[in-house]
């Protein structure tokens, strides 16, 4: 080959390479700004919600990928509309935590100049009866049967605040509850076993959009200058306590009016594939300190006072019942129990630690979000989702289900509100909603009562409340003790 034909070849090669190299980056030019424009075109569809965590930059890095996080149109929350439970899809594990943030904020909504839950019916006013006021909770117990915990204070597991004062507990119940017991005229018992009889897998049921929900919140008494800034404060009426002959119990002819501060809430709700319901819990955020994993019994729980926990007070000390072991007295003339409650929350969202990672990590998620959209001066700011707790099935309630084992739930497994279950945030057996919400037959604590057959329905407390109080006041005054008949 002569060298004139070779340097033609060598040109030829080089001109092909350096095209070549000029269209891959070109190419790779093009591709890039595709690429940049797809992604502009999913930021201008992705949802506003993403856009304000973006914003606000109120979620922690590692948390970015898969935030959960509260829907923008939830706020001002003035506007909070409630869930459409009829249209309730089992996404994800945040959709569960989104549903109760939302019916929170819409319960706590101020309707006349109180929340909105305040003007709920509660479960006595189903049957004419009186409220004394808020009642002082006792320890839940192991018998299915135990309803006396909802009826009057006794020696098991009375929660004495820092001021020495019980802590108080109301119920409610929503329209779509109350009109399920009206409409089929279940205050009477009768109903209510026949209907539970003829068809045990009836459940609560969707009015509309509305599930079933029941309510309950505990209170906590308040003095004079007590620093109740960021909480919820109202005045009520409560029964007080009195000294009997088998221990402290409630004295129903003998009320007080006092000023009262919310600190724990239950939402127990139905939504669509859900019958046994969602259920979940809040809590003001000054209540308790969280227990760290792997803590010893000898321990500081923390260096801080909380409301219902002092400075520097060992794990082995929080959460004593007293009741339990006769220690707890009681001044009748000053309403003062004694020793108070020392309160730790055993698990920060309701879970052991490596258990269930993701729930947790949705709600602290959640809790952060929701407070950056809060107004400052809102005082529902202060109050955070502890946990929530349903089943892992899509409408898996059945009849005589015990639910004593979590093979069926999901969510926080160990859910506890350290005001309301504050004695059983570790007993096996109680440590969660569902241990005591169940669809075992029901049988009553008192002589004479008709038990209530397996059903759908005994998910609900309020319900077998209604069911065995209704029996109890048909029952004749015993004229033998001097009272009438």
């Amino acid at each position: 080959m002569s060298k004139s034909i070779r340097n033609v070849a060598v040109l030829v090669t080089l001109i092909i390479v350096v095209g070549g190299l000029y269209w891959y980056q070109q190419s790779k030019k093009d591709e890039t700004s595709s690429s940049t424009i797809k992604q502009s075109k999913v930021a201008e569809n992705e949802p506003v919600q993403n856009k304000v965590v973006a914003k606000q930059a109120i979620i922690k890095p590692e948390l970015n990928s898969a935030a959960c996080t509260a829907d923008p149109n939830w706020f001002p929350h003035s506007q909070t509309k409630r869930t459409n439970d009829a249209a309730f899809v089992s996404s994800s594990n945040c959709v569960f935590h989104q549903w109760a943030w939302q019916n929170f904020l819409w319960l706590t909504q101020d309707v006349n100049g109180e929340p909105r839950f305040m003007s709920f019916k509660s479960p006595e006013s189903l049957l004419g009866l009186e409220s004394e006021g808020f009642l002082p909770r006792m320890t839940k117990r192991d018998s299915n049967g135990s309803f006396d915990e909802f009826l009057q204070a006794g020696t098991d597991g009375i929660f004495v605040g820092h001021n020495n004062r019980a802590v108080y507990y109301s119920q409610y119940l929503d329209d779509t509850f109350v009109g399920f017991i009206e409409d089929n005229k279940l205050t009477n018992p009768d109903n209510l076993r026949a209907l539970v009889k003829a068809d045990p897998t009836t459940t609560f049921p969707i009015t509309g959009t509305a599930g079933s929900m029941e309510l309950k919140a505990s209170w906590v008494i308040v003095d004079a200058g007590d620093d109740t800034s960021g909480m919820f404060t109202t005045e009520t009426k409560v029964s007080k306590l009195r000294n009997g002959s088998n221990g402290i119990e409630l004295d129903r002819d003998q009320v007080e009016t006092v000023t009262v501060a919310l600190v724990g809430f239950h939402i127990g709700g139905i939504v669509e594939g859900h019958p046994e319901m969602i259920w979940a819990t809040f809590e003001h955020n000054r209540n308790a300190p969280n227990v760290k994993p792997g803590m010893n019994l000898e321990e500081p729980v923390s260096d801080q006072d909380f409301t219902f926990y002092t400075a520097n007070t060992e794990l082995a000390d929080c959460n004593i019942n007293y009741s339990s072991s006769n220690k707890l007295t009681l001044d009748e003339t000053t309403q003062k129990l004694s020793p108070i409650t020392q309160v730790c929350r055993q698990y920060q969202f309701g879970n052991e630690q490596g258990v269930n990672t993701g729930n947790d990590v949705n709600i602290a998620s959640l809790n952060e979000s929701v407070e950056s959209l809060l107004d400052d001066e809102d005082v529902w700011k202060n109050y955070q989702e502890v946990g929530a707790i349903w089943f892992n099935k899509i409408d898996g309630l059945k009849p005589g289900m015990s639910l004593a084992t979590d093979e069926n739930l999901t969510g926080s497994l160990r859910l506890s509100n350290s005001t309301i279950e504050t004695f059983t945030q570790v007993a096996t057996t109680e440590n969660n909603c569902f241990r005591c919400h169940n669809s075992l037959q029901q049988l009553p604590q008192t002589p004479g009562l008709e038990p209530l057959p397996a059903s759908n329905l005994n998910i609900s407390h309020a319900l077998l409340n209604i069911y065995f109080w209704s029996q109890e006041d048909a029952q004749p005054v015993n004229t033998a003790s001097g009272e009438e008949s």
